[in-house]
């Protein structure tokens, strides 16, 4: 998205906070949720429910910070439709590309849900953008 052309930026406002953790020495890309009525309708869904999720990178401009890489994932059940802005580390942006999944977890670190086969093509292009504007500062 380019940089000029936010038509909202409240919508780029981060919601929630991004971890990676380590499960058997594999990093893995995780958004925390805490609200507790998302955790459980987390737990009615099973692998035949019908979720769609979209992900999607950003780059957003700062006055103090510079250029900023961050993502919006929103998860669509038949129910519920849940928004997650992050700003992500840069160890969480290569975990999300390589293993192409994203963990829900709660503020204890349990798992709430996993979102599996996340296609990042859009998320690997704003990374790469985000990278040569970074390079350029140099």
């Amino acid at each position: 998205m380019p940089l000029d052309k936010m038509p909202d930026p409240t919508q780029y406002v981060p919601t929630h906070k991004s971890v990676v953790l380590h499960i058997q020495q594999n990093p893995v890309a995780c958004i925390i949720d805490s609200d507790s009525d998302h955790k459980l309708h987390y737990q009615t869904l099973d692998e035949s429910s019908q979720i769609r999720a979209t992900l999607t990178g950003f780059l957003n401009k700062h006055e103090d910070a510079g250029l900023l890489l961050g993502l919006k994932l929103q998860i669509q059940s038949q129910e519920n439709i849940f928004e997650y802005v992050v700003y992500p580390t840069e160890e969480f942006v290569d975990a999300v590309i390589f293993t192409e999944s994203i963990f829900i977890i709660d503020e204890k670190m349990g798992q709430l849900y996993r979102l599996k086969k996340i296609i990042t093509d859009q998320f690997v292009k704003t990374k790469s953008e985000f990278d040569k504007f970074q390079n350029m500062l140099k």
